[in-house]
């Protein structure tokens, strides 16, 4: 309840149930990042979500209309708070010290959370035989390519490099496949994992180099 000129003026009970259905869609989401971690996409299952997040099944789906919608909601909002906490680390220090971030022993920024990997892998292989949610996997993923990409032109772009002599969607693609590639070695050995960083700030640094010397 507000106040004006020292009268109490409720609040509009449609702005309650709003808040209310926002902070329990947040409770399951919460949830299900746990639950989802813990047993995998297959082995989760709704009861357990709900269960976690101290609702009933019910509660679920009247905020989501599957498991799928709710895994893939809760992979919008990771992905949302990995490129805002990227971008927010990156453009806090200059260009020339940005790769610092990825490398070494106990790098700031950790390129792949082994179990998070494991299990978008995991809901990829499904997605890959459903033609209905792998249509949203792929919108997802160009969705985070374009977010990427647009970091990494900025990026550039502060270091001096001539955009047509490295295309920043390029870019994006090379280092992408570098992370990817090594991060499904490390599922089988672990140790690969810790050469994510430090592959991808030499390829990038390459990269950079030779735009940047075309005559070398």
């Amino acid at each position: 309840m507000a106040t004006s000129g020292g009268a109490a003026v409720p609040f509009p009970r449609s702005s309650r149930r709003d808040e209310q259905r926002a902070q329990t869609r947040s409770d399951l989401l919460d949830a299900a990042a746990q639950v989802f971690a813990e047993r995998g996409y297959h082995a989760a299952s709704v009861d357990l979500v709900a269960e976690a997040a101290g609702y009933t099944k019910g509660a679920v789906y009247s905020n989501f209309d599957s498991k799928e919608e709710l895994f893939l909601e809760l992979l919008d909002r990771r992905m949302e708070d990995s490129i805002a906490g990227i971008e927010q680390l990156l453009f806090a220090r200059a260009a020339e010290e940005r790769a610092d971030l990825f490398t070494g022993e106990h790098p700031e920024v950790e390129i792949v959370d082994r179990d998070w990997f494991l299990l978008e892998t995991e809901f990829l292989l499904y997605a890959a035989r459903n033609e209905q949610v792998r249509s949203r996997v792929q919108a997802r993923q160009r969705t985070i390519h374009d977010r990427v990409t647009e970091l990494l032109r900025r990026h550039l772009a502060e270091l001096g490099v001539p955009a047509d002599r490295l295309d920043a969607d390029h870019f994006t693609r090379i280092l992408t496949a570098v992370a990817t590639g090594l991060a499904r070695a490390s599922l089988a050995d672990p140790i690969e994992a810790r050469h994510i960083g430090d592959l991808m700030a030499e390829v990038g640094a390459a990269l950079v180099h030779r735009a940047q010397h075309p005559e070398t």
